[in-house]
């Protein structure tokens, strides 16, 4: 072999074994993180379906979905733009952009978020008591707990901002760790402390809870974000890029609000078609089935910047690298967990109790949708981190519209069967769209597995 074959396949172990290293590390601290997380999140659904019942649960789990919607515009895409634009800018060492960035989009997101949060609270103030009708005690109970919801707003989207903040630095553990694992203990605590002092429970004192949890949580992730980045950014003084930021981030909150219409709609839509209880129901089915693509999204944390980064530095071969090995190891985890739902899964839901066991069959069909979202890989990160986000926003508007439609149709026949097969069937055709976007710009194969893997490996030298 001559002298320069050898310096090239000596790089080319360098990158693997960086590549290796880095998700090893990082994903192994974003998975542990995400598996406790998880479990917490689990034990504080069941927990909380057991105390409050099935009515109250479902008021619980219908305000928490229509919170999520709401903070999404309030962050304008600014978590994903976060994530794309630091690793690029650490790349370069370029700190005052860094700093410029994180202070813009805190304060755009905490205007949007405190306009949305009021004009959420007075709606719903005024449907309860400015409508001059006498409301009985359950409705002001669920008035409150929507008021409570809605107050989290600007808190969860700051923690929201921050934790992308600490993605992109490679910080998969600090970022994760108030939201995945102190916010849910603490809501925990609250609830079941109230219960034993025998204050009687519902959805509005839980909600209060989750606020008040979510308070203590922000404030621990701003002190943590503070202490990792504050001798980098100390003394640099902030360089901005405002309207180019706002472009992206714009651009990327349309991608984020579709993400969250195919993943969340079913939940919200089946409130409005068939009652909060039935929603209840049916959302214990979804944060189930979630489980199944769950590594993925845990090694997504690490993956993300290492994609832009590659990306940023012509990497294409460690760019491929990093899409097949966490590709493969979320899909082996998917395959796993999906058989243990095919199994289990009529018990696992019995702990929520007796009456959500009827979610099952919805449960399977859900589970085989984030079975299929495992296999097909990091399609969405991929177009995001290459600069693919204007077509892959077509792509997911097409696939919501498809969702909403389905779901219009499905769900007021088939109830939540309808719902599992709505969010499913769109799952399926953004995916698939998705994986043939980026196999044919940037020329990445996100697949875990393929026929045509052999020959991208001996064309571009990705083994």
């Amino acid at each position: 072999m001559k002298d320069g074959e050898k310096s090239g396949a000596s790089a080319i172990k360098s990158v693997r074994t960086l590549i290796t290293t880095r998700l090893s590390r990082g994903g192994g601290a974003s998975f542990l993180i995400n598996s406790i997380g998880m479990g917490l999140a689990m034990l504080l659904q069941i927990a909380l379906a057991r105390l409050l019942g099935v009515a109250d649960y479902g008021i619980y789990a219908f305000v928490t979905t229509v919170v999520t919607f709401m903070v999404f515009p309030a962050k304008l895409g600014f978590d994903t733009a976060t994530v794309k634009l630091v690793s690029a800018y650490r790349v370069k060492g370029d700190w005052p952009l860094i700093k410029g960035l994180l202070r813009r989009s805190n304060q755009i997101g905490f205007t949007l978020s405190i306009l949305t949060a009021i004009i959420g609270i007075a709606v719903v103030a005024w449907m309860d008591w400015g409508s001059g009708k006498q409301s009985e005690t359950a409705d002001h109970a669920k008035t409150i707990a929507y008021i409570a919801g809605f107050a989290a707003i600007p808190l969860l989207t700051l923690a929201t901002l921050r934790q992308s903040a600490l993605q992109a630095m490679k910080d998969a553990l600090f970022a994760q760790l108030p939201e995945k694992i102190i916010r849910p203990v603490l809501t925990i605590g609250f609830v079941a402390a109230l219960g034993a002092a025998g204050v009687k429970l519902g959805a509005a004192l839980a909600l209060l809870c989750y606020l008040l949890a979510t308070a203590v949580t922000y404030v621990i992730g701003a002190v943590v974000l503070k202490k990792r980045i504050g001798t980098q950014t100390a003394a640099v003084v902030p360089s901005f890029e405002t309207r180019g930021w706002l472009r992206l981030s714009s651009s990327l909150m349309v991608n984020a609000g579709m993400y969250l219409i195919l993943g969340q709609l079913n939940v919200l839509m089946m409130g409005f078609m068939r009652g909060e209880t039935e929603s209840g129901l049916f959302s214990a089915a979804v944060r189930l089935a979630v489980l199944v693509s769950f590594m993925l999204t845990a090694v997504n944390m690490t993956a993300s910047p290492l994609v832009s980064e590659m990306y940023a530095k012509g990497d294409m071969n460690g760019l491929q690298r990093v899409c097949r090995r966490t590709g493969r190891i979320g899909f082996a985890f998917a395959a796993v967990v999906f058989a243990y739902f095919v199994i289990f899964g009529h018990w696992t839901l019995g702990l929520f109790g007796a009456e959500f066991t009827k979610a099952y069959p919805s449960l399977l069909i859900l589970a085989f949708g984030q079975l299929f979202s495992a296999y097909c890989g990091q399609n969405g990160t991929v177009a995001t981190m290459t600069g693919r986000q204007n077509s892959l926003t077509k792509i997911l508007i097409a696939a919501a519209v498809v969702n909403a439609g389905l779901n219009a149709l499905l769900i007021p026949q088939l109830g939540m069967l309808g719902g599992a097969l709505a969010a499913t069937l769109s799952l399926i055709v953004w995916n698939s769209a998705a994986v043939l976007l980026v196999s044919r710009k940037p020329g990445v194969q996100t697949l875990a597995w393929a026929p045509r893997l052999s020959l991208v490996r001996k064309r571009g030298n990705y083994s």
